[in-house]
Parts: structure tokens; sequence; C-alpha cells
């Protein structure tokens, strides 16, 4: 699973034997089910039936649907992908605070560093790097001291301007939240692939997000998202572009280093989950791989990446 599809027209997608089938008018584009990683349905126009939904995430993809203002509303997840989830969900619940918070101090910390990456990568004097830094050395257990907020309220006014409020109706907002959007979904869908229960959380706690999991664990991966805008941001105006769209989407595959390797985001995600699993079952917080940002650019097709 490779492909990420973006749906922007009325568009009907069915299923023909093993292929999915994007109809628009006489036009028929023919993608094979085994390469779909997920799909976006970027507009209300388009139609797709029940059982071209089963067949895409009986083959492991999922489906990304969004609002009238583009913005990503509706995740579809494939459920039956691993073949013990109850026994991953005891662990899950059985976690004593103590590691949890050992987690969440490792999480805080490699975003924060992540945040700093992202200063110094767009321009931003050495002395916020290194007092982004300064954030991340006085992380605790647990972050009773919230360094992770003060950490970001401190970053996106360093990065996008003194006057920034993070949820003002514009432009890089409307960027910054689409853009989570899909790494909550990956996130969401490889946790789902290895068992976990995602209203579960570490840190994030909130009873009415079924996502706290996955809220959880893609705190270190926004910094890629803070980036692409920052980049990107004297193409912003008003509302997303089609462009604009498909770019953030693609940040699925921007190259990072996770367990000392570059590879993909959408790969380096499933190691990340994958090693969260092997932490929990050796009780050893170190065991855990968080992707860390290392360029600028999405790095695609260079020697040695994977």
């Amino acid at each position: 699973m490779f492909r990420t599809l973006i749906v922007t027209s009325g568009e009907s997608l069915r299923i023909e034997q093993n292929w999915l089938v994007v109809e628009t008018g006489e036009k028929k584009n023919r993608v094979p089910l085994d390469d779909i990683y997920s799909i976006v349905l970027d507009n209300l126009r388009c139609t797709i039936s029940s059982a071209a939904i089963t067949a895409i995430t009986g083959a492991g993809a999922h489906i990304l649907i969004c609002d009238d203002k583009h913005l990503p509303q509706t995740v579809v997840y494939p459920l039956h992908n691993h073949y013990r989830p109850l026994n991953v969900i005891k662990k899950q619940l059985a976690l004593d605070e103590g590691f949890k918070a050992g987690i969440w101090q490792k999480i805080v910390q490699e975003k924060i560093k992540n945040q700093a990456k992202v200063l110094d990568l767009c321009g931003v004097s050495k002395d916020k790097v290194s007092r982004m830094c300064r954030f991340a050395g006085e992380v605790l257990p647990g972050d009773p001291g919230n360094r992770e907020g003060i950490a970001a309220k401190w970053f996106f006014r360093a990065l996008y301007g003194s006057s920034f409020i993070r949820h003002a109706d514009n432009a890089i907002n409307a960027a910054l939240n689409y853009g989570y959007s899909v790494i909550r979904s990956a996130v969401g869908k490889t946790l789902v692939a290895y068992g976990y229960n995602c209203v579960v959380g570490l840190h994030h706690i909130n009873e009415s997000n079924p996502f706290n999991l996955a809220d959880d664990l893609m705190e270190p991966l926004r910094p890629i998202v803070d980036l692409w805008v920052d980049l990107n941001s004297n193409e912003l105006v008003n509302e997303l572009s089609r462009d604009n769209r498909r770019e953030l989407v693609d940040l699925i595959n921007w190259k990072v280093l996770c367990d000392n390797k570059r590879m993909g985001l959408r790969n380096a995600i499933d190691k990340y989950v994958s090693s969260l699993t092997t932490a929990m079952e050796r009780k050893n917080v170190d065991h855990i791989k968080i992707p860390a940002i290392i360029a600028a650019t999405p790095c695609r097709g260079e020697e040695g990446d994977d």
C-alpha cells in the first residue's frame, strides 16, 4: 500500500474484481486495491457504494471524507487487521501511571526537538532555537509543568509572528488543521491495525474523543505540518487550493529519521506504533522510536531512501 487517492470532482467510485474504478463522465481510472494506502473524498458530490467501502477497507486502506470547507471530517478504518486485539487492549488498560508518564515525557521532548528543528530550518534566530531546546530538557515525567503547552505557544509565535492566534479563522490555521487531520488519520489507522483501542489514551483522556491515543502519538509529528505551512505561507491566501490540499496529503510520504534510518513518514508511523508495543511488553520507554525531522523538503527518491 503506497498510493493516496484524492477525489476532488463529482466522481463515482466502484469495484471491478480487485480494482478500484474511478469514473468522471466517460473517463475511467483504474487502481489496484492493494496499491491504495488511503482515499480522500474531497468534495460532496462523489458517490461510493458500500461494496466499494468494504473492499477498500478490507484491503487495509482507510477513507477520509471532507466537509464543504475541504476539511477532513469523517474517517473510515478497517477493524479486523490484528489477530489478537483483546490482548493488546488488556495491556493498554494495565499500564501503570508511572510508565504512561514516562512515555508522555518522551513524546513531549521529541515534539519540542522537532519544533526546534523546524525553527532552525526556517531561519529563525539561533537564540530562539536554543530556547526551544531548553524547553525539551525541562520536561519531566508526565509533563506536570506543561512544557508542551508553553513551548507550543512560544513556537507558533516564533514561526508565524507574535500576533499569531492558533485557532483564528485564516488560511494558515486551515492548512494546519488539514495537515494535522491527515496525519492523525494515518496514526489512528496504524494503531487500529496493531490492535489498539484509540479511545484509551496515555495523556489525552477526553471521554468524548474516540482518538485519544492517536492524539497522543501524533504530537511529535505536528511540526512536519508546521514546517510545510511556513515554507508555503506565501501561497496561503483565503482558502486552501487543490494543490495545497494535495501537498498536505502527500506529507505522509515526507522523509524523516526513525530508529536511525531514513524513511517515508507512513513507514515511520508504523515503526513508531510497533515500537510502542515493544515498549509496553518490555516495560521500557527507551524502546519507543519517534520520527524526527531531518530536512525542509520532502526528499523523495534520493539514493538510500526506503
